[in-house]
């Protein structure tokens, strides 16, 4: 059966009440048709379902309201979560309901979740439900609809999320360790595998300056054909954003300050109409790799 119709009835129904016995009985109502009607594996997700109708006529606050309970109490300067009461009860007691109880079990079920129906669970990989994570409303309903697609159990989905994210954190720290100096410039360049390291920019910004510098040594003569280490220079030798190449040209502030007068550069070194820099000066020709 589709749960969305049904859920929005349930919530419906939640409007009319006002006594909190009534609001209970209708939680374990729901609880029952949930059991009865659905399969094992569906059974968190109905409950989701139910859950997002109410929450969108009762969201989760930070202040109390009535017919509210405090689900969570502020802690490390964070808030209170306050909730509707019907969540007291709306909440699957275990996993091992959810996957092992047989019709002669449900009577024993029912009679168990009415002795726990203020017994809030914590979390753990074998017994979740969306409400104890305490999420934020936009992310909680992200969630649900990711679970919607996956077709994957809750506890299921939060593993492989970890186990994903974990892999982009440590692949971001390998990367920040790796040294790209025997990369070779012209790949660095333009080789889209290394378009989003995060080291490629300073290794470029440290090989332009190098190129420059040699530039301004060795293949010109006059001065009016050399060219001042700037950021802008910098920026079209690599190709990297001027406001990433800004923050690196402060480690290298004395070296590029040292080279420009020597030869009495500066900004308006490098107007020279008909020319750009990154024409004359070949940085993958005249600095190779990053290896000094």
């Amino acid at each position: 059966m589709s749960w969305a119709q049904t859920a929005r009835n349930f919530a419906e129904q939640l409007q009319q009440l006002n006594d909190e016995s009534d609001i209970k009985e209708l939680a374990t109502e729901i609880l029952t048709q949930i059991y009865e009607l659905t399969e094992a594996k569906k059974r968190k997700r109905a409950l989701a379902t139910v859950s997002k109708e109410i929450r969108k006529i009762y969201p989760n606050d930070q202040v109390p309201r009535p017919l509210y309970f405090e689900h969570t109490f502020a802690k490390d300067g964070k808030p209170p979560i306050y909730k509707h009461i019907i969540f007291k009860t709306l909440t699957l007691t275990t996993s091992d309901w959810d996957e092992l109880a047989t019709d002669g079990s449900r009577e024993e079920w029912l009679s168990q979740q009415q002795k726990n129906t203020e017994v809030i669970e914590q979390p753990s990989d074998s017994n979740m439900t969306i409400n104890q994570l305490n999420l934020e409303e936009e992310t909680q309903q992200t969630l649900e609809q990711a679970l919607e697609h996956s077709g994957m159990p809750l506890d299921e989905f939060i593993k492989q999320a970890i186990a994903v994210y974990a892999k982009t954190i440590t692949g971001k720290a390998r990367k920040h360790s790796e040294d790209l100096s025997n990369v070779p410039t012209a790949e660095l360049l333009s080789d889209a595998q290394w378009t989003t390291h995060p080291l490629r920019a300073s290794e470029l910004t440290n090989r332009a300056i190098r190129a420059i510098k040699f530039y301004n040594a060795n293949r010109v003569v006059l001065n009016k054909d050399r060219w001042c280490i700037t950021q802008s220079a910098i920026a079209s030798l690599t190709g990297s954003r001027q406001s990433t190449i800004k923050k690196i040209l402060e480690r290298y502030k004395n070296d590029i300050s040292s080279h420009n007068q020597t030869y009495g550069l500066n900004g308006y070194s490098n107007r020279k109409p008909g020319k750009d820099i990154s024409e004359e000066i070949n940085m993958a020709e005249l600095i190779p790799n990053g290896v000094d």
